[in-house]
């Protein structure tokens, strides 16, 4: 049987402001291509869906849309919630879905729902917290169950296990081996990945395949058949240099592949002098400017969109980031002009007093403010 393992698709998401539509649309259709190049009997995505709680329009759409050509293919999509998800929402319409061969699972009810094909068990576990359990266990227990490795001991000594078949967990968890870093990205800033949340990845020897979600970067824990599969595509600028692929599991002997996604834009971060990234080949890609001039430029970032449409992003690689330290050095009770009193301060970050350019082009603003 041929498996293919992704998760965190997060539709709905923007960058930066910037709608990922389109990149989210034709990564879609790239999991769609795969699926069918490579026969896949099943497709499991364990968590966050969406991005928010309350999708939009538009990712509900394109969330509909994938399920339709899913269902075409006739392969067993097995989708559980992640934290980012609305359970009732992603939920809707499940058991129409389930005469289809698509799974969604987004509750747990003290026993894990498993989904069995030839001589496989799927456990599908939703995303879950302590706190999910209270109205299942007795008082007593649920006080003993103070963190996510309780519960997670909790939950699976309830399970019985046939070892003649492979079992395979999909799980939207912080899953850790003591010893070992997470790798973690920008783009994860809002999840709660804290060590009351991180269960310990020994609990799960029992599976053959443990297919996580909630982490950003793919990366296996304690062994290759343990692992986040990572986002499809790079959410965050700290991903720029990361390979985003997708994971085909092969259940004959357990062997993996990674499949490569190409997004539809690349996202990078290109480094240089102002007149050195003008001169760089003009792209769509989406792009974070760090530039290394070290004399101030007056609205660069408008002439770099002209190049560069999708910048998304300017900083300023020999910029002091601490410069609101240091306004103490200002003395803003002496009566002076609002362009003194700025020179003042910006001797105080530069040790040097505004050039002519720089006067005139201060003194336009303070005019038009004036008026």
């Amino acid at each position: 049987m041929k498996i293919l393992h992704t998760s965190d698709l997060h539709l709905g998401k923007s960058l930066l402001e910037e709608s990922l539509y389109e990149d989210q649309k034709e990564m879609l259709q790239q999991l769609i291509n795969i699926i069918t190049n490579n026969q896949v009997d099943v497709l499991m995505i364990p968590g966050d869906i969406y991005d928010k709680s309350i999708p939009s329009t538009d990712a509900v759409n394109l969330f509909n849309s994938f399920l339709e050509s899913l269902a075409a293919l006739k392969v067993d999509v097995l989708i559980t919630s992640g934290n980012h998800d609305s359970r009732d929402r992603l939920s809707f319409g499940s058991n129409i879905f389930n005469k289809l061969n698509i799974h969604i699972v987004t509750e747990y009810n003290g026993e894990i729902y498993k989904f069995c094909k030839d001589d496989v068990v799927f456990y599908m576990l939703p995303f879950i917290k302590p706190f999910h359990l209270k109205h299942i266990v007795n008082e007593e227990t649920y006080e003993k169950i103070t963190n996510s490795n309780e519960m997670m001991k909790w939950i699976l000594a309830r399970e019985k296990f046939d070892e003649s078949k492979k079992n395979i967990l999909l799980a939207h968890q912080f899953v850790i081996n003591k010893g070992e870093d997470i790798v973690f990205s920008d783009s994860e800033s809002a999840t709660n990945v804290g060590t009351i949340d991180a269960i310990d990845v020994n609990l799960l020897d029992k599976f053959d395949y443990v297919a996580l979600g909630h982490i950003h970067r793919a990366q296996k824990v304690k062994r290759e058949t343990i692992r986040y599969s990572g986002t499809p595509l790079k959410y965050s600028f700290s991903e720029a240099n990361d390979n985003k692929s997708v994971v085909l599991i092969d259940t004959n002997d357990m062997s993996l592949e990674f499949i490569p996604i190409s997004p539809l834009r690349k996202l990078r971060v290109i480094t240089g002098t102002f007149d050195s990234i003008m001169k760089m080949e003009a792209s769509e890609d989406i792009i974070k400017v760090i530039l290394e001039d070290n004399m101030p430029l007056i609205s660069p970032m408008d002439e770099i969109k002209k190049r560069f449409p999708n910048a998304l992003s300017l900083s300023f690689a020999n910029r002091d980031d601490s410069i609101l330290n240091n306004l103490n050095n200002v003395d803003i009770s002496k009566e002076a002009s609002p362009l003194e009193l700025f020179n003042d301060f910006f001797k105080s970050q530069h040790d040097r007093d505004l050039i002519l350019d720089e006067q005139k082009y201060l003194e336009s603003l303070i005019n038009n403010l004036e008026e």
